[in-house]
Order: C-alpha cells, then sequence, then structure tokens
C-alpha cells in the first residue's frame, strides 16, 4: 500500500490547530503572523521528512528499492549483477607481405567505439587475421560480420581498414536494474534446493544475456536447461556459443548435483498464422489492435515448468482469439489457428505471431 504524504498547506493546518488547542489561541490569519510562519516552516520540513520515510521504506523491500538498495539485498543472497561483457571480434586486414601489425594497435568504428588488438600478427599472401577486443563492455561493441573499422593510426605495409570475419564472444550489457530485480526477488521466494527446476533456472540467467530459461529432466540423469536472450523480438534465442556457456556455467560442479548431467539446447520457435473472417468493424485501427493484441498473446505463451502452475500458458487456443477480438471491440464470423485449435507447447517450443489474414 502506497504511503500517502500530506501536502504542506495540510501540514501547516495541521499544526496551527495544534497550536490553536495547546495555547487556547486562535493564530491570526496574516501571513506574516509569527506563528503562521513557524507553522509554514515546519510543514516544510516535515513534508521532507514524510518523503525521506517513504524512500527509506521502499528500500526494504526488493519490489521497490533503487538500484544502490537492490544490489544490497541481492548480496544477501549470493546475487551480484551480471557484468557487461567486451566484444571480442576477428577481422581480415590487408596489406604488403610480411607487415607486423603490432599487438595494442587501436581500430575504430565509424561510430567512434574503439578496440585493440590482442596479438602481433603478419600479413601473409596479402591478409591477416586480427584478434580485437572492444575497450567498452557492452552491446555498442557488437559488430556485423563484413563492417569494417578503421586503423587509429596508419601501419606502414597495411591498408587503412579491416574487415569483421566472425564473433568470438559477443559484447554484452551490464544486468538491467528489473532483471536484477526479478532474480532478486525469485531467489527469496524460493530457497535452492539442491538441483531442482528452480535452480537450474536461476543458474541460466546469472549468465550475461539471458533474461528467461526453463529447466526439465528430459532422461534419467539429464537435465535440459533451454535459456532465452530476450521474452519478445526476432533473437529470442541465443546462438551456439551462448548456449555452450550456458551448459558449461549451469554444469559446473560447483553447481549441479553430483548425480546429474547438465545439457543446454535451444529453443524452438514456432509461427503461429491467424486467420480472422468475417471482422467487422475492419477499419484499419481495429486490425492493427487485434495485431498488437495478438502478437503479445503469442510471446506470453511458454511451456510448462510445473504440472500445477496456477497460470500456465503453454496451451494456444481459438477461444482465446475470438477473446482477443471481443476485446478489440469487432466481431467476426470465423477465427482460426495455423497450429489447431488447442495447441500444447512443448517443453522446447516458443511460438511468434505469423501471418494474420483477414478473409
Amino acid at each position: 500500500m502506497p504511503i500517502s504524504i500530506p501536502t504542506v498547506s495540510a501540514l501547516r493546518d495541521s499544526i496551527i490547530s495544534d497550536i490553536e488547542g495547546k495555547l487556547g489561541v486562535t493564530v491570526p490569519l496574516l501571513p506574516k503572523a509569527a506563528l503562521r510562519v513557524l507553522a509554514t516552516a515546519l510543514a516544510g520540513a516535515l513534508a521532507l521528512l514524510y518523503r525521506l520515510a517513504r524512500w527509506a521504506y521502499a528500500q526494504i523491500f526488493p519490489q521497490t528499492a533503487d538500484a544502490d538498495a537492490l544490489v544490497l539485498i541481492g548480496s544477501r543472497y549470493g546475487i551480484t549483477r551480471v557484468p557487461a561483457v567486451k566484444a571480442k571480434l576477428t577481422a581480415t586486414a590487408t596489406g604488403t607481405d610480411g607487415t607486423s601489425i603490432p599487438a595494442g594497435a587501436l581500430w575504430v568504428t565509424s561510430a567512434g567505439v574503439v578496440y585493440a588488438q590482442e596479438a602481433t600478427v603478419v600479413i601473409s599472401a596479402g591478409t591477416a587475421t586480427i584478434t580485437i577486443e572492444a575497450l567498452i563492455a557492452g552491446d555498442a561493441g557488437n559488430l556485423t560480420i563484413g563492417l569494417t573499422v578503421n586503423a587509429a593510426s596508419p601501419i606502414a605495409g597495411m591498408n587503412g581498414t579491416a574487415t569483421i570475419a566472425s564473433t568470438v564472444t559477443a559484447g554484452e550489457d551490464a544486468e538491467a536494474d528489473e532483471d536484477l530485480r526479478t532474480r532478486v526477488m525469485e531467489r527469496m521466494g524460493g530457497q535452492p534446493q539442491g538441483g531442482a527446476a528452480p535452480d537450474y533456472v536461476i543458474w541460466a540467467r546469472e549468465v550475461a544475456g539471458i533474461v528467461k530459461a526453463f529447466a526439465f529432466r528430459t532422461a534419467v540423469g539429464y537435465v535440459t536447461v533451454y535459456p532465452l536472450q530476450a521474452v519478445t523480438g526476432a533473437a529470442r534465442i541465443p546462438s551456439g556459443a551462448k548456449i555452450t556457456e550456458v551448459e558449461d556455467y549451469c554444469g559446473a560442479s560447483v553447481r549441479r548435483p553430483l548425480c546429474a548431467n547438465v545439457l543446454a539446447a535451444a529453443m524452438t520457435e514456432l509461427t503461429a498464422d491467424v486467420t480472422i473472417t468475417g471482422l467487422s468493424p475492419s477499419d484499419a485501427a481495429t486490425k492493427a489492435a487485434i495485431t498488437a493484441s495478438l502478437t503479445a498473446y503469442f510471446y506470453a505463451a511458454y511451456p510448462r515448468q510445473y504440472p500445477d502452475e496456477s497460470s500456465p500458458t503453454d496451451i494456444l487456443s481459438v477461444a482465446e482469439i475470438w477473446a482477443i477480438v471481443a476485446a478489440a471491440g469487432a466481431t467476426a464470423t470465423a477465427v482460426s489457428l495455423s497450429l489447431g485449435s488447442n495447441y500444447a507447447l512443448a517443453s522446447s517450443e516458443i511460438v511468434k505471431l505469423g501471418t494474420v489474414t483477414w478473409a
């Protein structure tokens, strides 16, 4: 329940009322009356104290704590913010054979992101593969294969640019406050259980870039973890390198039970096409509202982690599509879903909206 802070004028009037009650006098209405001036000054100070008390109260709970207090709450449970990761890339430089490109050489993008070369390389057959690491950590250091970086200082015998060839380590931003808040709340609400499903989910989310995960016993002695790096958008499923990182982290002997073998795997993202027949009204605004709701509906659908979940979202149903149409203030003569009228997501499946056909 939010703490309500009285206004300064309400506090002033309350102080004046108390003074009048204690002294048995009526405080003059003139703004410059001594007691009225005193009451106004005290009211201002009390309003600040109310705000301080409300802020201090909010720091007690992870739901309302600010970033600094949230880190301190997490530290009680051994939870720390996942740090940012520097991008490491390989690039192809060209020039005269025998030219040495020294370790520490700086390369810069057109956006001003600077990279340092890891080791000295020598151009052979006209090319050399260099490994560079961003000087700043975070997603800003990631580059698409085929882009070029420029040498910060000219090197005799080498052309001034290098072309990005591959990603060794993807840059990751530091964990966002809300992602850290969710992990702290999950840890407070679920004590470690020596290798139960929640433990594997928590471990997976300690890997940089992973925001959601599922864990299932897929065979006797085997646990498979399915990580996600986003809950919406086109890049929910991590790269193979990131999945391997999750597997190594969750399967480290310091975490997993001795009798468990841990695997990490990519989820399969299904595409759900929807056909809506006879929509009325069928204007652009109504269609846009329905499409937005369908997109959110499918993004919110996940496999059932526990058999007794109170609000499972693993069943995709035509009935829900009818409800979305009705919520947009529209009617239809028929709706259909390409996956079937009632489709249950498997443990390794997520789904996104495909094509919406207005028939």
